[in-house]
């Protein structure tokens, strides 16, 4: 017996965190039924499995530099790499032990969408490893270290030396 699944991104969820969604072969899924209830039993558990690691998508992985990513949604425009200038709309927090703190900055209500190059280090390595293999359209939260984010400078009186912080990005726009 031959199962086929092929699970596909880019769909969302009820509550509009990125998922992977399993198509089964409907021709596969009528073969495996009609051989008796083993079969169907089978195949609850196999579904099951397959939507339990699904479920497990939507939790953090780990990026370079200690960084935790997690996609929110999936975009579905060109994918972002190195030499790219990205621009993105984004929302920044100070990080109070994994606990959103004051928020710092959000473009979307002073100042409008960010661009850079990707891989320059003009802004700081959180967003140029953050944004690498985002899709235009895609959302992504970012739990940044220190050392990904302003490392022991201070910014002003607004970011303390070592702080670790959170963000939400949207890339917006890709240009070669």
């Amino acid at each position: 017996m031959n199962i086929q699944a092929d699970i596909s991104p880019g769909t969302e969820s009820t509550s509009g965190i990125g998922v992977e969604v399993v198509n089964m072969n409907l021709a596969n899924l009528q073969k495996l039924t009609s051989n008796g209830y083993f079969y169907t039993i089978l195949l609850a558990l196999m579904l099951s499995f397959l939507l339990g690691t699904v479920a497990q998508a939507d939790s953090f992985r780990s990026a370079s530099g200690g960084m935790k990513v997690k996609d929110m949604q999936t975009g579905t425009g060109q994918v972002a790499s190195e030499g790219m200038v990205a621009t993105i709309q984004f929302s920044g927090w100070l990080d109070n032990q994994g606990v959103r703190g004051k928020e710092l900055y959000n473009s979307r209500n002073s100042g409008g969408p960010v661009s850079f190059v990707i891989g320059t280090d003009k802004v700081m390595p959180a967003w140029n490893e953050g944004v690498l293999g985002m899709r235009v359209g895609g959302r992504r939260m970012l739990l940044v270290p220190p050392e990904m984010a302003y490392g022991k400078r201070a910014i002003d009186d607004v970011i303390p030396a070592n702080s670790s912080m959170q963000f939400i990005i949207e890339l917006v726009r890709l240009e070669e």
